[in-house]
């Protein structure tokens, strides 16, 4: 029977239902039906954790669309300081060589008009080789024996001259020598270079007084370097065997240098002729290599006769 009637009894177990729900909601006075009340508890869930997922999909959807904005930000960020740094890094070397542009005018002034400054382009190809090459050469003026200076002091002299570019031999080169006198004491002697940062003043009596820190000037007898020219200071000062053993800290930072200034005409020292119309010491036909009171006009060589201020050096002995 119930087979036969299955259909009408769930229908009239479904109105039975619908009818309790409605006298309960009557019953308890409830502006929301039950069904929906139920459909609502039920779905909430489900839709506050799709609002949670969603929610923080989009929060990390902006947080990476904001970090990769700040990121790219960032980015141009360092670029533009880089090339800021660069510009200032250019500004600096232009202003610091401005200043010792400025500096060698200002020396330039005080100097022979006949001079010409010129850039250092090249090093000596060895450490035994104290030498430094110019962007300036024939073309500019320049021929050998010219002595090149900075502000600070001498540097050296011409070596070689080629069309547009020039060797210079530095004072610290071995082969190199200058003629000089003490500032205080006026002694003489021929500055030496050893290949080394330090020179050697060579042919002072160990009897003569030599005061740490003293200045060293040129003395002009070498018809290289005019009188009175910077160029180091006593940093040492022995008993030798023969001689004393001073050392000298050149003036100028060799090691350093840039700009440069070359005299293009020489000058001769107060009260002296041209090298060339010197008498031999015997009374002779003139000899050009012989510098006044018979001291030979190479700086390399120890004087011959009594320097002002130093005594002779001791002839050399006869093989």
């Amino acid at each position: 029977m119930f087979g036969r009637h299955r259909n009408l009894v769930v229908l009239a177990a479904v109105l039975f239902f619908q009818l309790s729900l409605l006298a309960y909601q009557f019953r308890s006075d409830a502006d929301i039906p039950l069904i929906r009340d139920g459909t609502i508890y039920l779905v909430t869930p489900a839709q506050r954790g799709f609002h949670i997922l969603t929610d923080a999909v989009l929060q990390f959807w902006r947080g990476y669309v904001s970090l990769r904005g700040a990121r790219e930000q960032s980015e141009d960020l360092t670029r533009e300081l880089n090339q800021l740094k660069l510009e200032t890094q250019r500004l600096r070397n232009e202003a610091n060589q401005a200043r010792r542009l400025q500096l060698l005018l200002d020396f330039k002034q005080e100097l022979p008009p006949a001079t010409v400054a010129a850039q250092v382009i090249g090093w000596g190809p060895s450490e035994t080789s104290q030498t430094v090459i110019l962007d300036k050469g024939r073309n500019a003026g320049l021929r050998p024996d010219l002595p090149v200076l900075v502000p600070e002091g001498i540097v050296g002299k011409v070596l070689r001259v080629f069309a547009d570019t020039a060797q210079v031999l530095l004072i610290t080169d071995a082969n190199s020598g200058v003629a000089c006198l003490l500032e205080s004491s006026r002694i003489q002697g021929v500055m030496k270079g050893r290949n080394r940062a330090l020179c050697e003043l060579a042919y002072v009596n160990n009897g003569e007084k030599v005061e740490i820190g003293e200045a060293l000037l040129t003395s002009g007898e070498d018809r290289i370097y005019p009188k009175g020219l910077p160029v180091g200071a006593v940093v040492a000062a022995r008993p030798g065997p023969a001689f004393q053993e001073i050392e000298v800290q050149p003036f100028a930072r060799l090691n350093r240098l840039e700009e440069v200034l070359v005299i293009l005409e020489k000058r001769e020292s107060p009260g002296t002729a041209p090298a060339a119309a010197l008498p031999a010491p015997d009374g002779g036909p003139p000899s050009e290599g012989t510098a006044p009171g018979g001291r030979s006009a190479d700086p390399q060589k120890p004087p011959t006769a009594p320097l002002p201020g130093n005594p002779s050096p001791p002839p050399a002995e006869s093989p």
